[in-house]
């Protein structure tokens, strides 16, 4: 819903009548007020403002469903987000006394965490966005910031407390450790499933050969072309996961996990897909840069680029469209290029240059 600045700025200025702490004499309004005039008009216009004056109920439920923070962890706050797909949003919280600061500092990176999810392969500027946010904090004060300008946003919240910390987003998407992304080694499960015999193989890899013959024998059929299983396969695997948004699961980098428990990260959807092309035979090799993971395949001798993490962006969302709708093949099957267009990056030495397209659905 797009408002003047000085509706917004109004409504923010009459939220929150807390106890001041002895750092400030300002509210969580005046603050926000503050942080949002220092952004240019598209950021300000695009708020929808969330105010504990005009409306505190609202505000609880958003604070609580958004960020995982109770109306008991707050005294004072501020908000406004962008409606739709936008990604712009800033929250002011004076935390309650006793209400552990660590734990509500971590709370907002998971949400920009979900954030960057959401947006990401849908709107590269929005995750971009996302991709600088702010988590400010200065005694019992918080900032979450996603805006264009983030030094102004900085320097508009110091100017109420002096020197500010900060908690910065490690580069490897995670809000404090970088995840080392581990290629898993899928010739065991192949060399048992051409030969027939299982014996060797760990339980763990027992179950993943046995949950990949269920899918093959599921989807494919004998009349199939490599470029027709590659695809079946790439829809099986968006209709039955979900993308790890905690980061955290234990077997999220391995197969196991997304077939097995419906769970996986980049890498560990790179790597399952990585399994089935070996085990069809379908020449295929798995990209690692230092935050994300996907593969290419080669068909009839040409390399296409597929990144099937970025193509069930939603995993985790109600509603979503099937797995053979368009929308989920924004990245299925396409040039280097194009994947250098959004956002992928990585070193060029190893990797084939991905020249064609097959079964692409890109954006206009």
């Amino acid at each position: 819903m797009k408002k003047s600045l000085c509706c917004l700025l109004s409504i923010l200025l009459l939220a929150g009548c807390a106890p001041k702490e002895p750092d400030t004499e300002a509210t969580a309004a005046e603050i926000g007020n503050a942080v949002v005039a220092s952004q240019p008009e598209e950021f300000w216009a695009a708020l929808h403002p969330l105010s504990a004056d005009q409306d505190p109920e609202e505000l609880a439920v958003y604070l609580s469903t958004a960020y995982g923070l109770p109306r008991e962890a707050w005294v004072d706050g501020v908000a406004g987000y962008a409606e739709g797909m936008g990604a712009s949003e800033m929250a002011v919280l004076q935390l309650a006394d006793g209400w552990d600061k660590e734990e509500a500092v971590q709370a907002l990176w998971d949400y920009i965490d979900g954030r960057l999810i959401d947006f990401t392969g849908y709107a590269p500027e929005e995750a971009a966005l996302v991709e600088d946010a702010l988590v400010l904090e200065r005694g019992r004060w918080l900032l979450l910031a996603i805006c264009p300008d983030p030094a102004a946003a900085d320097s508009a919240f110091r100017s109420f407390f002096g020197e500010v910390q900060q908690t910065v987003r490690d580069p490897g998407g995670g809000s404090h450790e970088k995840v080392e992304m581990t290629l898993y080694d899928t010739s065991p499960v192949v060399e048992a499933y051409r030969s027939g015999d299982a014996s060797a193989l760990s339980d763990m890899d027992r179950a993943v050969l046995e949950a990949c013959v269920k899918v093959m024998e599921e989807m494919l059929t004998a009349d199939m072309t490599p470029a027709e299983r590659e695809l079946a396969i790439h829809d099986w695997m968006i209709d039955h996961t979900d993308y790890d948004r905690t980061e955290a699961l234990p077997n999220n980098q391995h197969p196991y996990g997304l077939l097995l428990e419906g769970q996986a990260i980049c890498i560990g959807y790179a790597n399952t897909f990585q399994l089935f092309m070996d085990l069809l035979d379908i020449p295929c090799i798995t990209v690692v840069s230092d935050t994300h993971a996907w593969n290419q395949v080669q068909l009839d001798g040409e390399w296409y680029g597929v990144d099937v993490t970025w193509d069930d962006p939603m995993g985790s969302y109600e509603d979503v469209p099937a797995a053979g709708e368009p929308a989920h093949h924004t990245y299925f099957n396409v040039t280097g290029d194009f994947l250098r267009e959004t956002g992928h990056k990585w070193e060029a030495d190893g990797v084939p240059e991905a020249t064609g397209t097959r079964y692409a659905w890109q954006p206009s």
